[in-house]
């Protein structure tokens, strides 16, 4: 099919897909967390949690991109970033009933936040690749990034893991964001940092180790430590070149 014939040789028009009607994915893939949850878990509680987790971020995610104008097609892009708040949305599920420490569903929680978190880049090259990169896609990527942090580490202190301590690695940035409301040095942007992304996957990394069975008693403290650590000192970088306001980016 070319530009200047819209419908098929046999002169059907072309039937729309999920990626041109987002909302229509949003609900198939509400009904799949609902089954992964139910069938890991076997129990109500963390399906409710997990169904209403990833409702909400497709609301927000669904009602920002629908007043983006020019509307660009949702794209590849967008729908693997919906997948991996999917994924993270059925390991928080978790937190509801945390089943026993060496139970095998801490595997599959382990796998799917790891692949949430490989797939972290496969949004950003997919947007670049189709032409599709926008100011929503990178927002909507990040978010998902700082909420998985967030619902992981609470995750992790739910399961006994650690201590509540842990659940500051994801509530950091939101500290970070709330900073904003008060200090006007802190409302400016940040510019792209190496440095920003490297933590961001060590701590993600980490995060998902603390969920595998098998540690021993000082594993998941010593891991989510050194995640804490790293994350709080990148903030601090940020905070004090944002404050300082000189010389070349972080």
């Amino acid at each position: 099919m070319d530009g200047r014939n819209p419908t098929p040789t046999g002169g059907t028009a072309a039937a729309p897909g999920p990626l041109q009607h987002p909302a229509a994915a949003a609900a198939g893939g509400a009904i799949l967390v609902a089954a992964a949850s139910l069938s890991l878990l076997q129990a109500p509680a963390p399906a409710i949690v997990a169904v209403a987790l990833f409702g909400a971020i497709a609301l927000v995610a669904l009602t920002a991109f629908a007043q983006m104008r020019p509307r660009p097609p949702f794209g590849a892009a967008n729908a693997i970033t919906l997948g991996r708040a999917g994924m993270v949305a059925v390991v928080a599920g978790y937190a509801a009933e945390p089943p026993p420490g060496e139970d095998e569903a801490w595997w599959i929680a382990a796998g799917l936040a790891g692949t949430a978190l490989l797939l972290d880049g496969a949004d950003g090259w997919a947007a670049r690749r189709r032409g599709l990169a926008t100011a929503f896609g990178a927002r909507f990527d990040m978010e998902v990034d700082a909420l998985a942090a967030l619902l992981l580490s609470l995750v992790i202190w739910r399961a006994d893991r650690t201590g509540a301590w842990i659940v500051l690695i994801g509530a950091l940035r939101y500290l970070f964001v709330l900073a904003g409301w008060a200090l006007q040095a802190m409302r400016r942007p940040l510019p792209p940092s190496r440095r920003r992304r490297a933590i961001c996957a060590l701590q993600g990394a980490l995060l998902v180790l603390c969920l595998l069975p098998g540690l021993p008693a000082w594993g998941a403290p010593a891991l989510g430590a050194l995640a804490l650590a790293a994350t709080g000192i990148s903030f601090l970088i940020d905070t004090i070149w944002l404050i300082r306001r000189r010389g070349p980016s972080p």
